[in-house]
């Protein structure tokens, strides 16, 4: 498929309205193409329709752009260009996001509570949202879809916003509910109503269902193409989006477009690697600085060049967000800059194959992204602190979860569970048995703490003020911490009894009063004040492996006592024998692939500054069951002296300036 050796993509949004005849009047074919080339690109998302609901081509089931009239076959002509000069075409179409039609047809409109849809109860609202669970709707974008496929020659098709922005109450979503479940659809978010979790439930299978039956339609339209559908909901902390592993069960190959930073970026290339159908995985991102809502202003080259190398160090293809001009326009400025950082980064494309090295998997449940005691951490929070405190600490890290093997993980952090992760309570209590270490926090997934900690969680703390006092004989794992001074966490925690004694290493100090209350110790802090025998933290064998439960997530926090402690606890079992190790700046993220030949080591800069600083040479020291041939500086092949002291190739970098990837050949 076209995807398999393609890294550089692009897309230029075009959801432009037409009240003016200026919008889109200046729009060129042969200006938009010549953009493409001079940026370096390999495949073009092209917009057959946006989320305005205009087509870009001749329709008859919708409405056409009226800048195209007179000229219908100006998308055709790209995309005809593209395709006969090397450039792979993927075709854009917006489901559920088509103002248009939720304007034309009301009855389609996605309902809130009040069977009013959004934008009809905002005028100022530009958004206007249809119902997947409308026979109707359904039928036009089958309509649509057939027009495109008769219309252009194209590669793949990526369709966009396949998540629910809110719950709906439209009457096709009554219907459907009161056909499968029965009676009336919840409307109060209460996670201990049954009925309210078969609901969020009920969500993510429709929208997997309506996903699924959208991608076979379009591939029984034509036969070998791609389908993709934007992933980048599954990676954002809103529960309600409902955006779960069957949409991307439904996409050839994993990819969205996210806005989070260089660290959830980072995050999200492991989440998508190691989740995607085929790599290479796809990360998108905006040339606009922060977002696309600045439309003038452009990140800079080592902002734009971070990005890029970050995804090329995971081995993913990079897809680079732009938005065309009111009148058509596009920045020839903007290509040229891309241009530069695609034409170092496709040195590195013959390179990038090989399995990623991950010693710790962080555990992301695309379903735990609520909390029952109403704090402020999560799964995904607490999922997304975890893995920037591996790589701050080189430890190679990846993202796993229901859809990936955990077995050759040293060890694996799962946040937060909730019950709705039941399904996976086996898989998680086999890979203890059979030796790992698992690092599980809070309380609401009880069945599994229960199973491996043998005691029983009956309630949560009143106080949301708790403190963790290690045990004497375990305070060399709790940094400075102890009995007298232990650690401060905010929040409401799990209550557990019927645990061994000898199991527990930790346990919680209540403050003085509760901070509820106006009655005081200290005016400005709740200090801890009375000691209890309830476990904080526990640490059991189970099996052939070890189960570290703590009543607080304490990988939540970014305050660097708690990362050291995480990682103290993990050592503590799992030893300190990690294969990546490096006194590189807690910035430069390291990233191994290994192949039966080589090992690909990436050190990548973690930059969002305008102006990105070189790095001294720094120290990696790479596990290697053999004494390697030689390691060479890519794509220069130049050699670079190790030492190798029996388990590690150990050597001196060149001063870093973004990205650098040298390959370890075994003899």
């Amino acid at each position: 498929m076209w995807y398999e050796s393609s890294y550089r993509r692009h897309l230029c949004d075009m959801h432009i309205e037409d009240w003016s005849d200026e919008f889109l009047s200046e729009f060129s074919p042969e200006d938009y193409y010549n953009n493409l080339k001079s940026a370096q690109l390999d495949n073009a998302m092209l917009y057959f329709q946006s989320h305005v609901g205009y087509c870009y081509y001749p329709t008859k089931t919708g409405y056409m752009h009226k800048s195209f009239n007179g000229n219908e076959n100006k998308m055709k002509r790209l995309v005809d260009m593209c395709r006969a000069n090397g450039i792979t075409v993927t075709g854009y179409y917006s489901l559920l996001f088509n103002t248009w039609a939720h304007d034309k047809y009301p009855e389609w409109q996605m309902r809130e509570i009040d069977g009013i849809s959004q934008r009809d109860n905002n005028t100022a609202n530009r958004y206007g949202l249809c119902c997947l669970n409308n026979k109707e709707y359904r039928a036009f974008v089958l309509a649509q879809m057939e027009e495109m496929n008769e219309y252009f020659d194209f590669d793949g098709m990526f369709f966009d916003m396949p998540f629910w922005p809110h719950m709906c109450f439209c009457d096709g979503c009554k219907q459907r509910w009161a056909e499968e479940v029965g009676g009336d659809i919840p409307t109060n978010p209460d996670w201990n109503d049954e009925r309210w979790s078969i609901h969020v439930n009920k969500r993510i299978e429709w929208m997997g269902e309506f996903t699924q039956w959208v991608a076979n339609e379009m591939k029984r339209l034509r036969s070998g193409i791609s389908v993709e559908f934007n992933f980048a909901a599954a990676v954002q902390s809103n529960w309600e989006f409902c955006c779960g592993e069957p949409v991307n069960e439904a996409s050839d190959y994993t990819g969205g477009d996210l806005y989070g930073g260089i660290y959830n970026q980072s995050f999200t290339c492991k989440f998508y690697r190691n989740i995607t159908k085929n790599q290479p995985f796809e990360y998108m991102f905006s040339r606009c600085e922060p977002n696309l809502t600045k439309h003038t202003i452009t990140k800079s080259d080592d902002v734009i060049a971070s990005s890029v190398f970050l995804t090329c160090a995971h081995h993913g293809a990079t897809l680079v967000i732009d938005a065309i001009d009111p009148v058509g326009t596009m920045d020839s400025r903007v290509y040229d800059k891309i241009g530069k950082v695609f034409d170092k980064e496709k040195l590195y494309e013959p390179y990038l194959n090989g399995e990623m090295t991950e010693d710790i998997g962080v555990y992301y449940s695309i379903k735990s992204k609520f909390s029952m005691d109403n704090n402020s951490y999560t799964n995904h929070t607490c999922a997304v602190n975890a893995v920037k405190t591996m790589v701050e600490n080189h430890i190679p890290v990846g993202v796993t979860g229901i859809m990936h093997d955990l077995s050759n993980y040293k060890a694996i952090i799962a946040s937060c569970l909730t019950f709705e992760d039941k399904q996976d309570n086996d898989r998680l209590i086999e890979y203890v048995k059979n030796g790992g270490t698992l690092y599980i926090s809070g309380g609401n997934c009880r069945d599994l703490i229960e199973a491996l900690t043998g005691g029983k969680i009956h309630r949560v703390t009143d106080e949301n003020v708790i403190y963790i006092a290690p045990k004497t004989e375990h305070e060399r794992l709790f940094e400075y911490f102890n009995a007298k001074y232990p650690l401060p966490f905010d929040g409401h925690v799990p209550v557990i009894d019927g645990v061994g004694c000898n199991d527990v290493i930790a346990t919680i100090t209540l403050p003085y009063t509760k901070p509820t209350e106006a009655k005081f110790s200290s005016i400005h802090s709740n200090p801890p004040g009375i000691s209890t025998n309830i476990p904080a933290i526990i640490m059991k064998k189970v099996g052939n492996g070890t189960v570290i439960w703590s009543a607080a997530p304490i990988e939540f926090l970014e305050t660097g006592e708690y990362k050291r402690i995480l990682l103290n606890l993990i050592k503590d079992s799992t030893g300190d024998k990690f294969s990546v190790i490096s006194d590189a700046p807690e910035n430069v993220e390291i990233i191994c692939f290994n192949d039966a030949e080589s090992i690909l080591v990436s050190a990548v800069l973690l930059n969002e500054n305008y102006k990105a600083k070189i790095v001294d040479s720094f120290n990696i020291k790479i596990f290697s069951a053999v004494n390697p041939e030689k390691i060479v500086l890519l794509p220069v092949n130049e050699e670079i002296s190790f030492d190798y002291d029996g388990e590690y190739a150990c050597f001196k970098t060149k001063p870093l300036n973004i990205f650098d990837m040298y390959k370890i050949s075994a003899k």
